[in-house]
């Protein structure tokens, strides 16, 4: 199983660096290097250019949220078509379909490879014959997830991203840690001494109280004090039949003071999917400091680096006590390294 998983991570990596090449010629039109303008987004891994051409997007699944990335990133963009050397190279008019690979004008990335790093689309394992020599070009590759934008980052976190309501009409924000519906809130959120349910985002950024699923029961808890900040719950969320949720993983190393942070929360009465850029501040013993805008709701919500690993929880707002104000610029998270020691304790299986 390891050997395969590397493979498959392997595919990935060399994916996103794809080289083309090849012959066959059967038309007067080469496939390789077509520019042009994304004027429609025909499915998560289909787009039609202003030229005509229909391209099916090589190496990836097609799902609502690479659909939804299509949308918000490359429409209305300028492409390069990478042809692969086992489809077409040429073509005797722009109106027909290809297979292909796409990469944005003045970007390292393709389109392809770029979702399978963040984590944003699954692999579909065909026609990477020309990533896979290209790969043997870029013996030091394995530097992980590219940065994202953050129209992109918030993309890519929104699914992963829910409202927790509970019975006795608290809530706050919790996210997925794997794809079977392990999850992470604060303990002051959810501690599983009552019924509790989830709520999805909708495509618009609003809470859908249609789709909404149970919380079927508490792993771990633990709350250290007021004023100790170490706050967290992991539980498990009761999916569908065969339901799989998009997650985003824990960092494995303390991102570091002063790096580019950002967060999704529920802001108490929104009902919103509100993202909010900071930065961290700084690492104390299993959580930290930060200055991303905080309110009663983000509470439980993930706080990612741009490349979109989870480094805590957010956890709670400083006040003032004589005003009884919010201190502005005040907020804390709970450690993820501290939470990745606490499952890996407990022997609770995360995605990795």
């Amino acid at each position: 199983m390891k050997t395969i998983t590397k493979a498959l991570y392997l595919l990935t990596v060399l994916i996103a660096f794809n080289g083309c090449g090849g012959n066959g010629k059967t038309g007067n039109i080469k496939v390789d290097g077509i520019q042009s303008k994304v004027q429609k987004v025909l499915s998560g891994n289909e787009i039609e250019l202003k030229n005509g051409l229909k391209v099916q997007i090589l190496g990836i699944k097609p799902t609502e949220h690479t659909k939804d990335y299509l949308e918000k990133q490359v429409k209305g963009e300028t492409v390069i078509v990478i042809a692969d050397s086992r489809q077409k190279q040429f073509i005797k008019s722009y109106k027909t379909k290809v297979k292909t690979y796409v990469k944005l004008k003045g970007e390292k990335y393709c389109i392809s490879g770029k979702l399978l790093l963040n984590g944003t689309a699954d692999l579909r394992q065909t026609a990477v014959h020309d990533s896979l020599e290209h790969f043997k070009a870029y013996p030091n590759i394995g530097g992980g997830r590219p940065p994202m934008s953050q129209t992109e980052l918030l993309t890519y976190m929104k699914p992963a991203t829910f409202m927790v309501y509970c019975q006795n009409e608290g809530l706050g924000t919790g996210f997925f840690i794997n794809d079977n519906g392990l999850a992470l809130t604060n303990n002051h959120v959810y501690d599983g001494s009552q019924n509790a349910v989830i709520c999805f985002f909708g495509d618009d950024g609003k809470l859908d109280a249609t789709n909404y699923r149970k919380i079927n029961r508490v792993l771990y808890t633990v709350r250290t004090g007021e004023k100790e900040r170490i706050d967290f719950t992991v539980f498990q969320v009761q999916l569908d039949n065969g339901e799989k949720v998009r997650y985003m993983p824990l960092i494995k190393q303390h991102a570091r003071d002063g790096e580019k942070i950002a967060k999704i929360g529920c802001p108490l009465g929104t009902s919103l999917c509100d993202f909010q850029p900071g930065t961290l501040s700084h690492y104390n013993e299993g959580y930290f400091t930060h200055n991303i805008p905080t309110n009663h709701g983000d509470s439980g919500g993930p706080i990612v680096n741009f490349k979109g690993e989870v480094i805590g929880v957010n956890q709670s707002i400083d006040f003032n006590d004589v005003i009884r104000e919010q201190a502005k610029g005040i907020a804390y998270g709970v450690d993820a390294v501290l939470i990745r020691q606490v499952l890996d304790e407990n022997n609770i299986q995360y995605g990795r």
